[in-house]
């Protein structure tokens, strides 16, 4: 029997797919990698040339959920500043005000940068007819920090996009103490620096009790878990047995670890990147990415007369042309395929007959598939490493909490291989860009004056 043109195309299809998919096998591996590079983050012989370095957090208290009292929160991103106010009212009530700004372009440095934010945090609390309270602020950044302490953080690392100068490498928690004292007649204290996935495990656990790993699947990703202190080489003289440790997830594979996952799609899109060589694990997983190489597939599958007739347009032939919303689109419309005729026709495609849109799909699925399989084997290792019965897994970022497919991948890749000694519940943190920070710093102020009332009795 002969192959028809459109049994050509799906077996074309399938073959261009198939180095997307991950065996059983693979998750093992990389599982056991992952484990490997946890325990090695987490020793001080081998600290500093470990990917993922598990950075001690110093939060060392899970939330009640009967937190309570009023709280702000400056939350910076690559080219945002998020400013919060939160008044926690205890049995997991809150009330939130929320402004954000665009960073000006004329800032170019990082006091210029805290002393436009102490300026907002004071505009927002003059609004809030708040002016005369004491008010706690806690910092939150999504870039890579060395704590020095829960008020203290050196800055490793700026996000892709942030031209400020003067942070890289310097303590963050003491640059924004120095604008606060540069406004003195603000009644601010700094509390809390932060990372954002501390921020979204505080946010999730205040909801969920017995969340111990939080993971952020966003345009970047992270994750942090609940650690013993006997397990962390790097510190000494802290107040109880457990602690939040950040993993620095997304720098894992650059020492190849993940080599034998690369495509070709993979490969052209490192060839464009400004970092490379680095974020390896993110480059697999986050959203920016997971657009990127669709966006480079379907143009494949055009140039193989897979998909549209061979039809190609200027707008798809563009870097940074799909994004994540288009995924999303695509994957939770009910009706899919005049969501994806739509989709093509804003890109210069005309008229996608079904059957471009049923492989369109296909593309899509398969490759937030890879996605979800690797945040799956990360996060068994890190089950494995807190080798508890019990344990939720608070979710936060675009990529997993927009997508209820990704929910039931990552379920079913982590059910293929847990062993069934563990029991496991997905929970979403639902951060509100710094809930957490709140949280944070009411734990901590609380613990604060606990101890400083022991030790005077």
């Amino acid at each position: 029997m002969s192959i028809t043109p459109v049994d050509a195309q799906k077996s074309r299809l399938d073959e261009i797919l198939a180095p997307f998919e991950i065996s059983k096998d693979e998750l093992i591996k990389i599982k056991e990698l992952i484990h490997k590079e946890l325990k090695l983050g987490l020793s001080r012989d081998t600290y500093t040339t470990a990917n993922t370095k598990c950075y001690p957090t110093y939060i060392q208290s899970c939330p009640s959920g009967c937190e309570h009292g009023m709280f702000l929160v400056t939350t910076l991103t690559s080219n945002k500043v998020y400013l919060l106010f939160f008044h926690l009212k205890g049995e997991n009530e809150y009330r939130l005000e929320k402004q954000n700004f665009d960073i000006p372009e004329n800032i170019n440095h990082a006091a210029e940068l805290f002393d436009f934010v102490v300026d907002k945090l004071h505009k927002l609390v003059k609004n809030l007819n708040l002016e005369r309270e004491p008010l706690p602020v806690t910092l939150v950044i999504p870039f890579p920090l060395l704590q020095v302490n829960v008020s203290s953080a050196i800055l490793l690392k700026m996000g892709k996009g942030m031209k400020i100068q003067g942070m890289e490498n310097k303590d963050v928690g003491q640059l924004i103490k120095e604008a606060l004292r540069r406004h003195p007649n603000n009644k601010f204290e700094l509390v809390a620096v932060i990372n954002d996935v501390t921020s979204a495990f505080m946010s999730a656990a205040w909801r969920n009790k017995g969340v111990k790993i939080s993971f952020i699947i966003d345009e970047g990703c992270n994750a942090g878990y609940w650690e013993k202190v006997s397990n962390i080489e790097t510190i000494r003289n802290v107040r109880k047995p457990e602690m939040l440790v950040n993993t620095d997830i997304t720098e894992f594979g650059s020492s190849s670890q993940l080599d034998f996952l690369i495509t070709e799609f993979d490969e052209a899109l490192e060839k464009t990147a400004s970092n490379k060589g680095q974020n390896i694990f993110e480059k697999f997983v986050s959203g920016t990415y997971i657009s990127e190489i669709i966006r480079r597939v379907i143009i494949k599958c055009v140039r193989e007369n897979i998909v549209f007739a061979g039809q190609m347009s200027t707008q798809l032939d563009t870097q940074g042309a799909l994004k994540f919303a288009n995924i999303q689109g695509t994957l939770i419309e009910t009706d899919q395929f005049h969501y994806v005729q739509l989709m093509f026709d804003k890109l210069g495609i005309n008229l996608p007959i079904d059957a471009d849109c049923a492989r369109i799909y296909q593309i899509m699925e398969k490759i937030v598939m890879r996605s979800a399989s690797l945040v799956a084997a990360a996060t068994v290792a890190m089950i494995e490493q807190i080798n508890e019965p019990d344990v939720k897994v608070g979710l936060d970022g675009e990529v997993c909490n927009t997508l209820p497919l990704y929910h039931k991948m990552l379920k079913n890749k982590m059910d293929s291989i847990l062993s069934p000694n563990y029991n496991y519940e997905l929970v979403e943190s639902n951060d509100d860009y710094g809930r957490g920070g709140a949280i944070t710093a009411s734990i901590i102020l609380q613990e604060n004056y606990i101890y400083e009332n022991i030790n005077t009795m």
